[in-house]
């Protein structure tokens, strides 16, 4: 399952040092990839430039990367335009509505006491019951929580807190507790998501204000390895499915796409994208290779780790697509 959400506007500055102790709100669960080409109308207006608006969605899909783009006004549509990373063209692909696109059911839902765990389309739901989470100290926070593809794991964890791993049964496994990171100096910061990466727990917490380091765990809690040394990371890109335990990951200085194989934290490589933006981001695999998107930028690597960018035919500022 690879989905990626555009997360918050992010404005870097010193004077929003303690903002690392302030962790984002997880993205919501993402919807199943599926395989289903988007067909268009033949009466359909079709838009000759992707809107300025901001990429709300992106997936692989038709072995392609299908990214989709709010148009400005009056807001509710969602332009899908597709990257084929065999062509490198750019082709629009179904205009949606913004509500249907973001009512995507929540796969992990918890309290103090039990998880609700489905499938991605929400379906086939089981209760797990959890002990030892602490009640939350803030009453505006929430618990939210991840799975694995098989559901045998389940990690729970509130903005403040600490990220608690279960088996399916709801045998405690582990519980990870907050670090100091980056700029918050000495003082723990705060978790801003978690992935499990089949048996592999995948944590993201709080180094600036725009990016996170990411640690990796086994599920009983034994530290594997910090990804890319625990430098900043691009937090946009969620983990990259790319076969067996290769996942990418996107760095926040520089703009290299890493490949990391989790279970062992081994970087198997590494791809530096150049200047693509500080934008969202979706890493994955087609069969031309390693492909993805990074605001309007497609991009390839193929077998022999040559990086390939194309941008997307972006409309005039203020003109309509």
């Amino acid at each position: 399952m690879q989905v990626s959400y555009a997360p918050r506007v992010r404005v870097l500055a010193i004077g929003l040092v303690m903002a690392c102790s302030k962790a984002a709100p997880p993205a919501p669960s993402a919807a199943p990839i599926t395989n289903k080409k988007p067909t268009v109308p033949p009466d359909a207006f079709v838009p000759r430039c992707v809107a300025t608006g901001a990429m709300i969605q992106s997936r692989i899909a038709d072995d392609g990367v299908l990214a989709c783009y709010l148009v400005p006004a009056p807001g509710e549509d969602v332009d899908c335009w597709r990257f084929d990373p065999k062509t490198g063209a750019w082709s629009f692909a179904s205009r949606e509505q913004r509500a249907v696109l973001e009512n995507v059911p929540v796969q992990v839902t918890a309290t103090l006491t039990s998880a609700r765990v489905c499938k991605p389309d929400g379906s086939d739901c089981w209760t797990v019951p959890l002990s030892g989470i602490p009640p939350l100290e803030d009453p505006e926070d929430a618990l939210v929580g991840t799975t694995n593809a098989d559901r045998s794991l389940v990690a729970i964890w509130s903005r403040g807190g600490a990220i608690h791993v279960f088996g399916a049964g709801g045998k405690r496994l582990a519980t990870i507790k907050p670090w100091a990171a980056g700029l918050n100096g000495k003082d723990p910061s705060s978790f801003r998501d978690a992935h499990l990466l089949g048996n592999v727990l995948e944590v993201r917490i709080a180094d600036t204000p725009i990016s996170s380091a990411i640690r990796l765990y086994e599920p009983t809690g034994k530290k594997i390895a910090d990804v890319f040394g625990g430098a900043p990371m691009d937090d946009t890109a969620e983990p990259g499915v790319l076969g067996g335990t290769q996942y990418g990951f996107l760095t926040l200085e520089n703009r290299e796409l890493l490949v990391v194989d989790v279970a062992t934290g081994k970087q198997l490589a590494s791809y530096p994208l150049g200047d693509v933006p500080l934008s969202s981001a979706l890493i994955g695999r087609t069969t031309s290779g390693i492909a993805g998107v990074v605001g309007s930028t497609g991009f390839l690597v193929d077998g022999n780790g040559k990086v390939a960018k194309v941008e997307a035919p972006m409309c005039e500022e203020g003109k309509p697509p």
